[in-house]
């Protein structure tokens, strides 16, 4: 990384936060403890957060971004839900719902609801005579969005936006108070371009601020008390240690306007992109030691969480949450060839690394290359996915087609789930080889071809490996051919046999049908002389001038030594410039 590019980035991080810190409301500073309204806004709805000591506006991906940080909406890819419930002490109850909808990666809506139910309490007058039972409540309906507005040289988010818009209501008894309530929010995500440790890969910072409960406070009768407003700032590293695994540390420091300052810290260690082990620790907690713990495991549609605090004497708080996701996400790993790709956003990427990762790309592919000579099926898929992650505008060219193709045959053999089967082509034999050419033939869009050759590879041995023959039936599917039981042979004698119904079809004078078997004996065999000069004269007894020339010329290209073909040609003066002498 050169000097002057460090120095811009670093003035723009500095830029941000210093307008941050000037554009904290007066009124964020002003009062002190029990002067807000609103309380049950600050209760923590996510699990994760909580087992995290609730250091979490750096990190939040998913529904709960709309509670936490809205700008964390713009990083989700698919429509996600999330939902907690959380039973308190003194009989308090504490729901939160979310559901957020990509518009497109990088443009997020979502809708959230928070309520606090308090059970029935005995009421009493201003004699302390009992009266009836009294009814407490709060909810807060939300609208939240987030955006990506900067996005990186390979269209990942660099700084996102957001903004929660929420409707607040508290009641008690008779007594009900109503307003509204804005959160703001914003995320920067720092990748660099060598890691900090050499041995970890895939590191990345990301520092957030998050301006919360900005509004009118609620009124009742003739006293306003205003909302638990505050400001907060975070920063959070994001590493993978070791290849499935995940680290993060985060760090959160938060100004309140009714409380004391405080300082969360938590980490997160994902193991095997399932479990997930969490701890943090809080400041300025009154009652308990503010040490926070949790775990959660991430399925394939579903994450649960759950979270434990301390609070001495009152005993434990303990949450349980649910995050859905719907649709198959991309991978999140390091160089693993997915990203997810923000279409609408700005690049700030300079134009020299914009280049620099096209040549990464085409070394990608050269690998890619160097693993279909070793048959080595998988890692030509990787390297691929690799080289479109680094330069998007290969995969609309010829190479996106060919990691299709190649993808559709590893998924259909199952190469990268079952161990060995990828290993039977490697091997040095007559089956092996012919299977290699039906791969890459329909890797390189010859549709026509693969199917010959499957039929030559399984009719090679027919009592070999098991997997030729699911190659056959399995390239039957992808051309949409019906798989020829009689054309089960080796490849030296299904030419063989090609080549003798061409001879009969010539001598029926059944040309197509002559044609039509040279044609496929030529896929079969690029080089065979009998295949290309019969070919030709198929075609030239259809009369089609055209394609008789384009057959004898070929001829003469392999073999410049037939004087008949050559005479042939010559004699009908078809094209001299194109005949080799």
């Amino acid at each position: 990384m050169n000097i002057a590019k460090t120095i811009k980035r670093a003035g723009f991080i500095i830029g941000f936060i210093t307008l941050c810190l000037f554009s904290i409301p007066n009124f964020i500073l002003a009062g002190g403890a029990g002067v807000s309204s609103a309380s049950f806004l600050k209760f923590s709805p996510s699990p994760r957060a909580s087992a995290m000591g609730e250091s979490y506006i750096s990190i939040v991906d998913g529904a709960y971004a709309s509670y936490w940080n809205p700008a964390g909406l713009a990083g989700i890819e698919l429509p996600r839900f999330a939902a907690t419930y959380n039973s308190s002490f003194e009989d308090i109850s504490h729901q939160y719902l979310s559901a957020v909808y990509p518009l497109r990666y990088g443009s997020t809506i979502g809708l959230n609801i928070t309520k606090l139910q308090v059970a029935s309490f005995q009421g009493y007058d201003s004699v302390n005579t009992k009266t009836e039972q009294i009814e407490a409540s709060d909810m807060a309906i939300g609208i939240a969005y987030g955006r990506t507005i900067f996005k990186d040289e390979i269209e990942r988010p660099v700084f996102s936006v957001g903004t929660n818009f929420k409707y607040i209501s508290e009641t008690l008894a008779d007594a009900s108070a109503n307003t509204f309530g804005l959160d703001l929010g914003a995320i920067y995500y720092f990748r660099p371009d060598k890691y900090w440790m050499s041995k970890i890969p895939g590191q990345e910072l990301r520092l957030a601020v998050t301006l919360k409960n900005m509004g009118p406070g609620l009124k009742f009768d003739k006293i306003s008390s205003p909302l638990p407003t505050a400001f907060s700032l975070g920063a959070s590293w994001h590493s993978h240690p070791g290849g499935n695994s995940k680290l993060i540390v985060s760090l959160d420091n938060t100004i309140f306007n009714d409380e004391p300052h405080t300082v969360a810290l938590g980490a997160e260690i994902t193991m095997f992109q399932l479990l997930s082990v969490r701890a943090g620790y809080k400041t300025a907690q009154d009652i308990g030691s503010g040490i926070r713990a949790g775990f959660g495991f991430k399925l394939s549609f579903v994450d649960i969480d759950y979270s434990m605090a301390s609070y001495g004497e009152l005993g434990q708080m303990q949450k349980l949450g649910i995050a859905m996701k719907f649709g198959q996400s991309r991978a999140m790993q390091p160089l693993s060839g997915k990203t997810s790709r923000v279409k609408k956003a700005k690049l700030i990427a300079p134009k020299e690394k914009i280049e620099e990762l096209e040549l990464f790309a085409n070394d990608y592919l050269e690998l890619a290359r160097k693993d279909m000579v070793k048959r080595r099926y998988v890692s030509a898929v990787k390297n691929m996915e690799k080289a479109f992650n680094l330069n998007p505008g290969l995969k609309k060219g010829k190479w996106g087609g060919k990691r299709k193709r190649l993808k559709a045959i590893v998924k259909a053999l199952k190469f990268d789930t079952v161990a060995g089967k990828e290993k039977a082509f490697a091997r040095n034999t007559e089956q092996s080889n012919v299977g290699n050419e039906t791969i890459v033939a329909y890797m390189e869009g010859e549709e026509l071809k693969a199917l010959l050759l499957s039929h030559a590879a399984y009719g090679s041995n027919v009592s070999g490996d098991a997997v030729f023959e699911s190659l056959l039936y399995n390239i039957s599917d992808l051309v949409k051919i019906h798989v020829r039981r009689d054309e089960i042979l080796s490849k030296t004698a299904l030419v063989t046999e090609k080549l003798k119904k061409s001879a009969k079809a010539f001598y029926l004078r059944q040309f197509d049908i002559a044609a039509k078997e040279c044609e496929e004996v030529v896929l079969l065999e690029e080089n065979n002389r009998l295949g290309w000069t019969r070919l030709g004269s198929a075609y030239y007894m259809m009369g089609d001038v055209q394609k008789a020339k384009k057959a004898y010329l070929t001829v003469i290209k392999l073999y410049p030594d037939d004087s008949v073909t050559r005479r042939f040609i010559e004699d009908r003066g078809w094209d001299k410039a194109k005949i080799v002498k």
